[in-house]
């Protein structure tokens, strides 16, 4: 009965483990066709900017282009490389909610891998008005037949750019909602120096609330919602009421102070 226990517990740990997997290979090749996608784009504008400068889905091109450069600037790779090795408890929750160093070759502001998976998840989600709108004003041309070449090479990159970006988004979300359940829940971490080992807890902390992402389907894109959830303290208060009473009785002495005006009549005796 027991062996059966463990080979489910087993099995339920591999499925987890290859689901992350999953995500995480999943979130790095969206990564890689989206950098593409960025640079036909690029193309793309730098070819037809002097034609094209004045109309309307011009303009929607320009806001795609920027939100796709914020999100490259984002450096998802590193927070991804930072955020699933606690995911598959090979390191400590509090890793990713300590601020960066910032060095001088990277000014600006100094932000926590935690914080900028936040801030990706909100970019993922604008991210989808100007695709969409983009992609109608370019089929205002194409029912006319201007542009035809053009035009569809436009839909096809603006189609790829909205299924890659509505991806990550529910990505990062189911990423960001496992990562706060982790911070808001006591962790152990071993720590082993010349055959010497130790354990080393951490708590999460209480002062700043937890946040959790739900994606909701609204008529053509996916809308980002935020709950905040206060930090629970349970673990904490568990430990501390399962530490048992010491049954050591201490005796309250007088100051070392005090002894010393009995010692010269003690010498006196002598």
């Amino acid at each position: 009965m027991a062996d059966t226990k463990l080979g489910a517990t087993a099995m339920a740990q591999c499925q987890e483990g290859s689901a992350e997997e999953g995500q995480e290979h999943r979130l790095r090749a969206a990564l890689r066709h989206l950098q593409a996608e960025s640079g036909v784009l690029e193309r793309l504008i730098y070819k037809h900017r002097n034609q094209h400068r004045g109309a309307a889905y011009f303009q929607y091109l320009l806001k795609v282009r920027r939100d796709m450069k914020l999100l490259l600037s984002a450096n998802l790779a590193e927070v991804i490389n930072a955020v699933f090795p606690v995911i598959t408890c090979h390191k400590p929750a509090n890793t990713i909610l300590v601020p960066n160093r910032q060095g001088k070759r990277k000014p600006g502001a100094n932000h926590s891998h935690y914080k900028r998976l936040l801030g990706v998840a909100r970019l993922l989600s604008q991210m989808a008005e100007p695709v969409m709108k983009g992609a109608v004003q370019i089929s205002f041309l194409l029912a006319r037949s201007f542009f035809v070449e053009l035009c569809t090479a436009v839909l096809a990159l603006l189609a790829r750019v909205r299924v890659l970006t509505q991806q990550m988004l529910l990505d990062v979300v189911s990423v960001h909602n496992k990562v706060t359940d982790l911070t808001d829940k006591k962790q152990a971490v071993k720590i082993s120096i010349d055959k010497v080992q130790a354990f080393r807890e951490y708590y999460p902390s209480s002062n700043d609330p937890n946040t959790i992402l739900e994606c909701v389907w609204v008529k053509d894109k996916f809308v980002l919602h935020e709950k905040t959830k206060a930090s629970s303290q349970k673990t904490q208060d568990e430990g501390l009421k399962c530490t048992p009473d010491s049954s050591i009785k201490y005796e309250t002495i007088g100051l070392v102070s005090e002894g010393w005006n009995t010692l010269p009549s003690m010498i006196h005796d002598i």
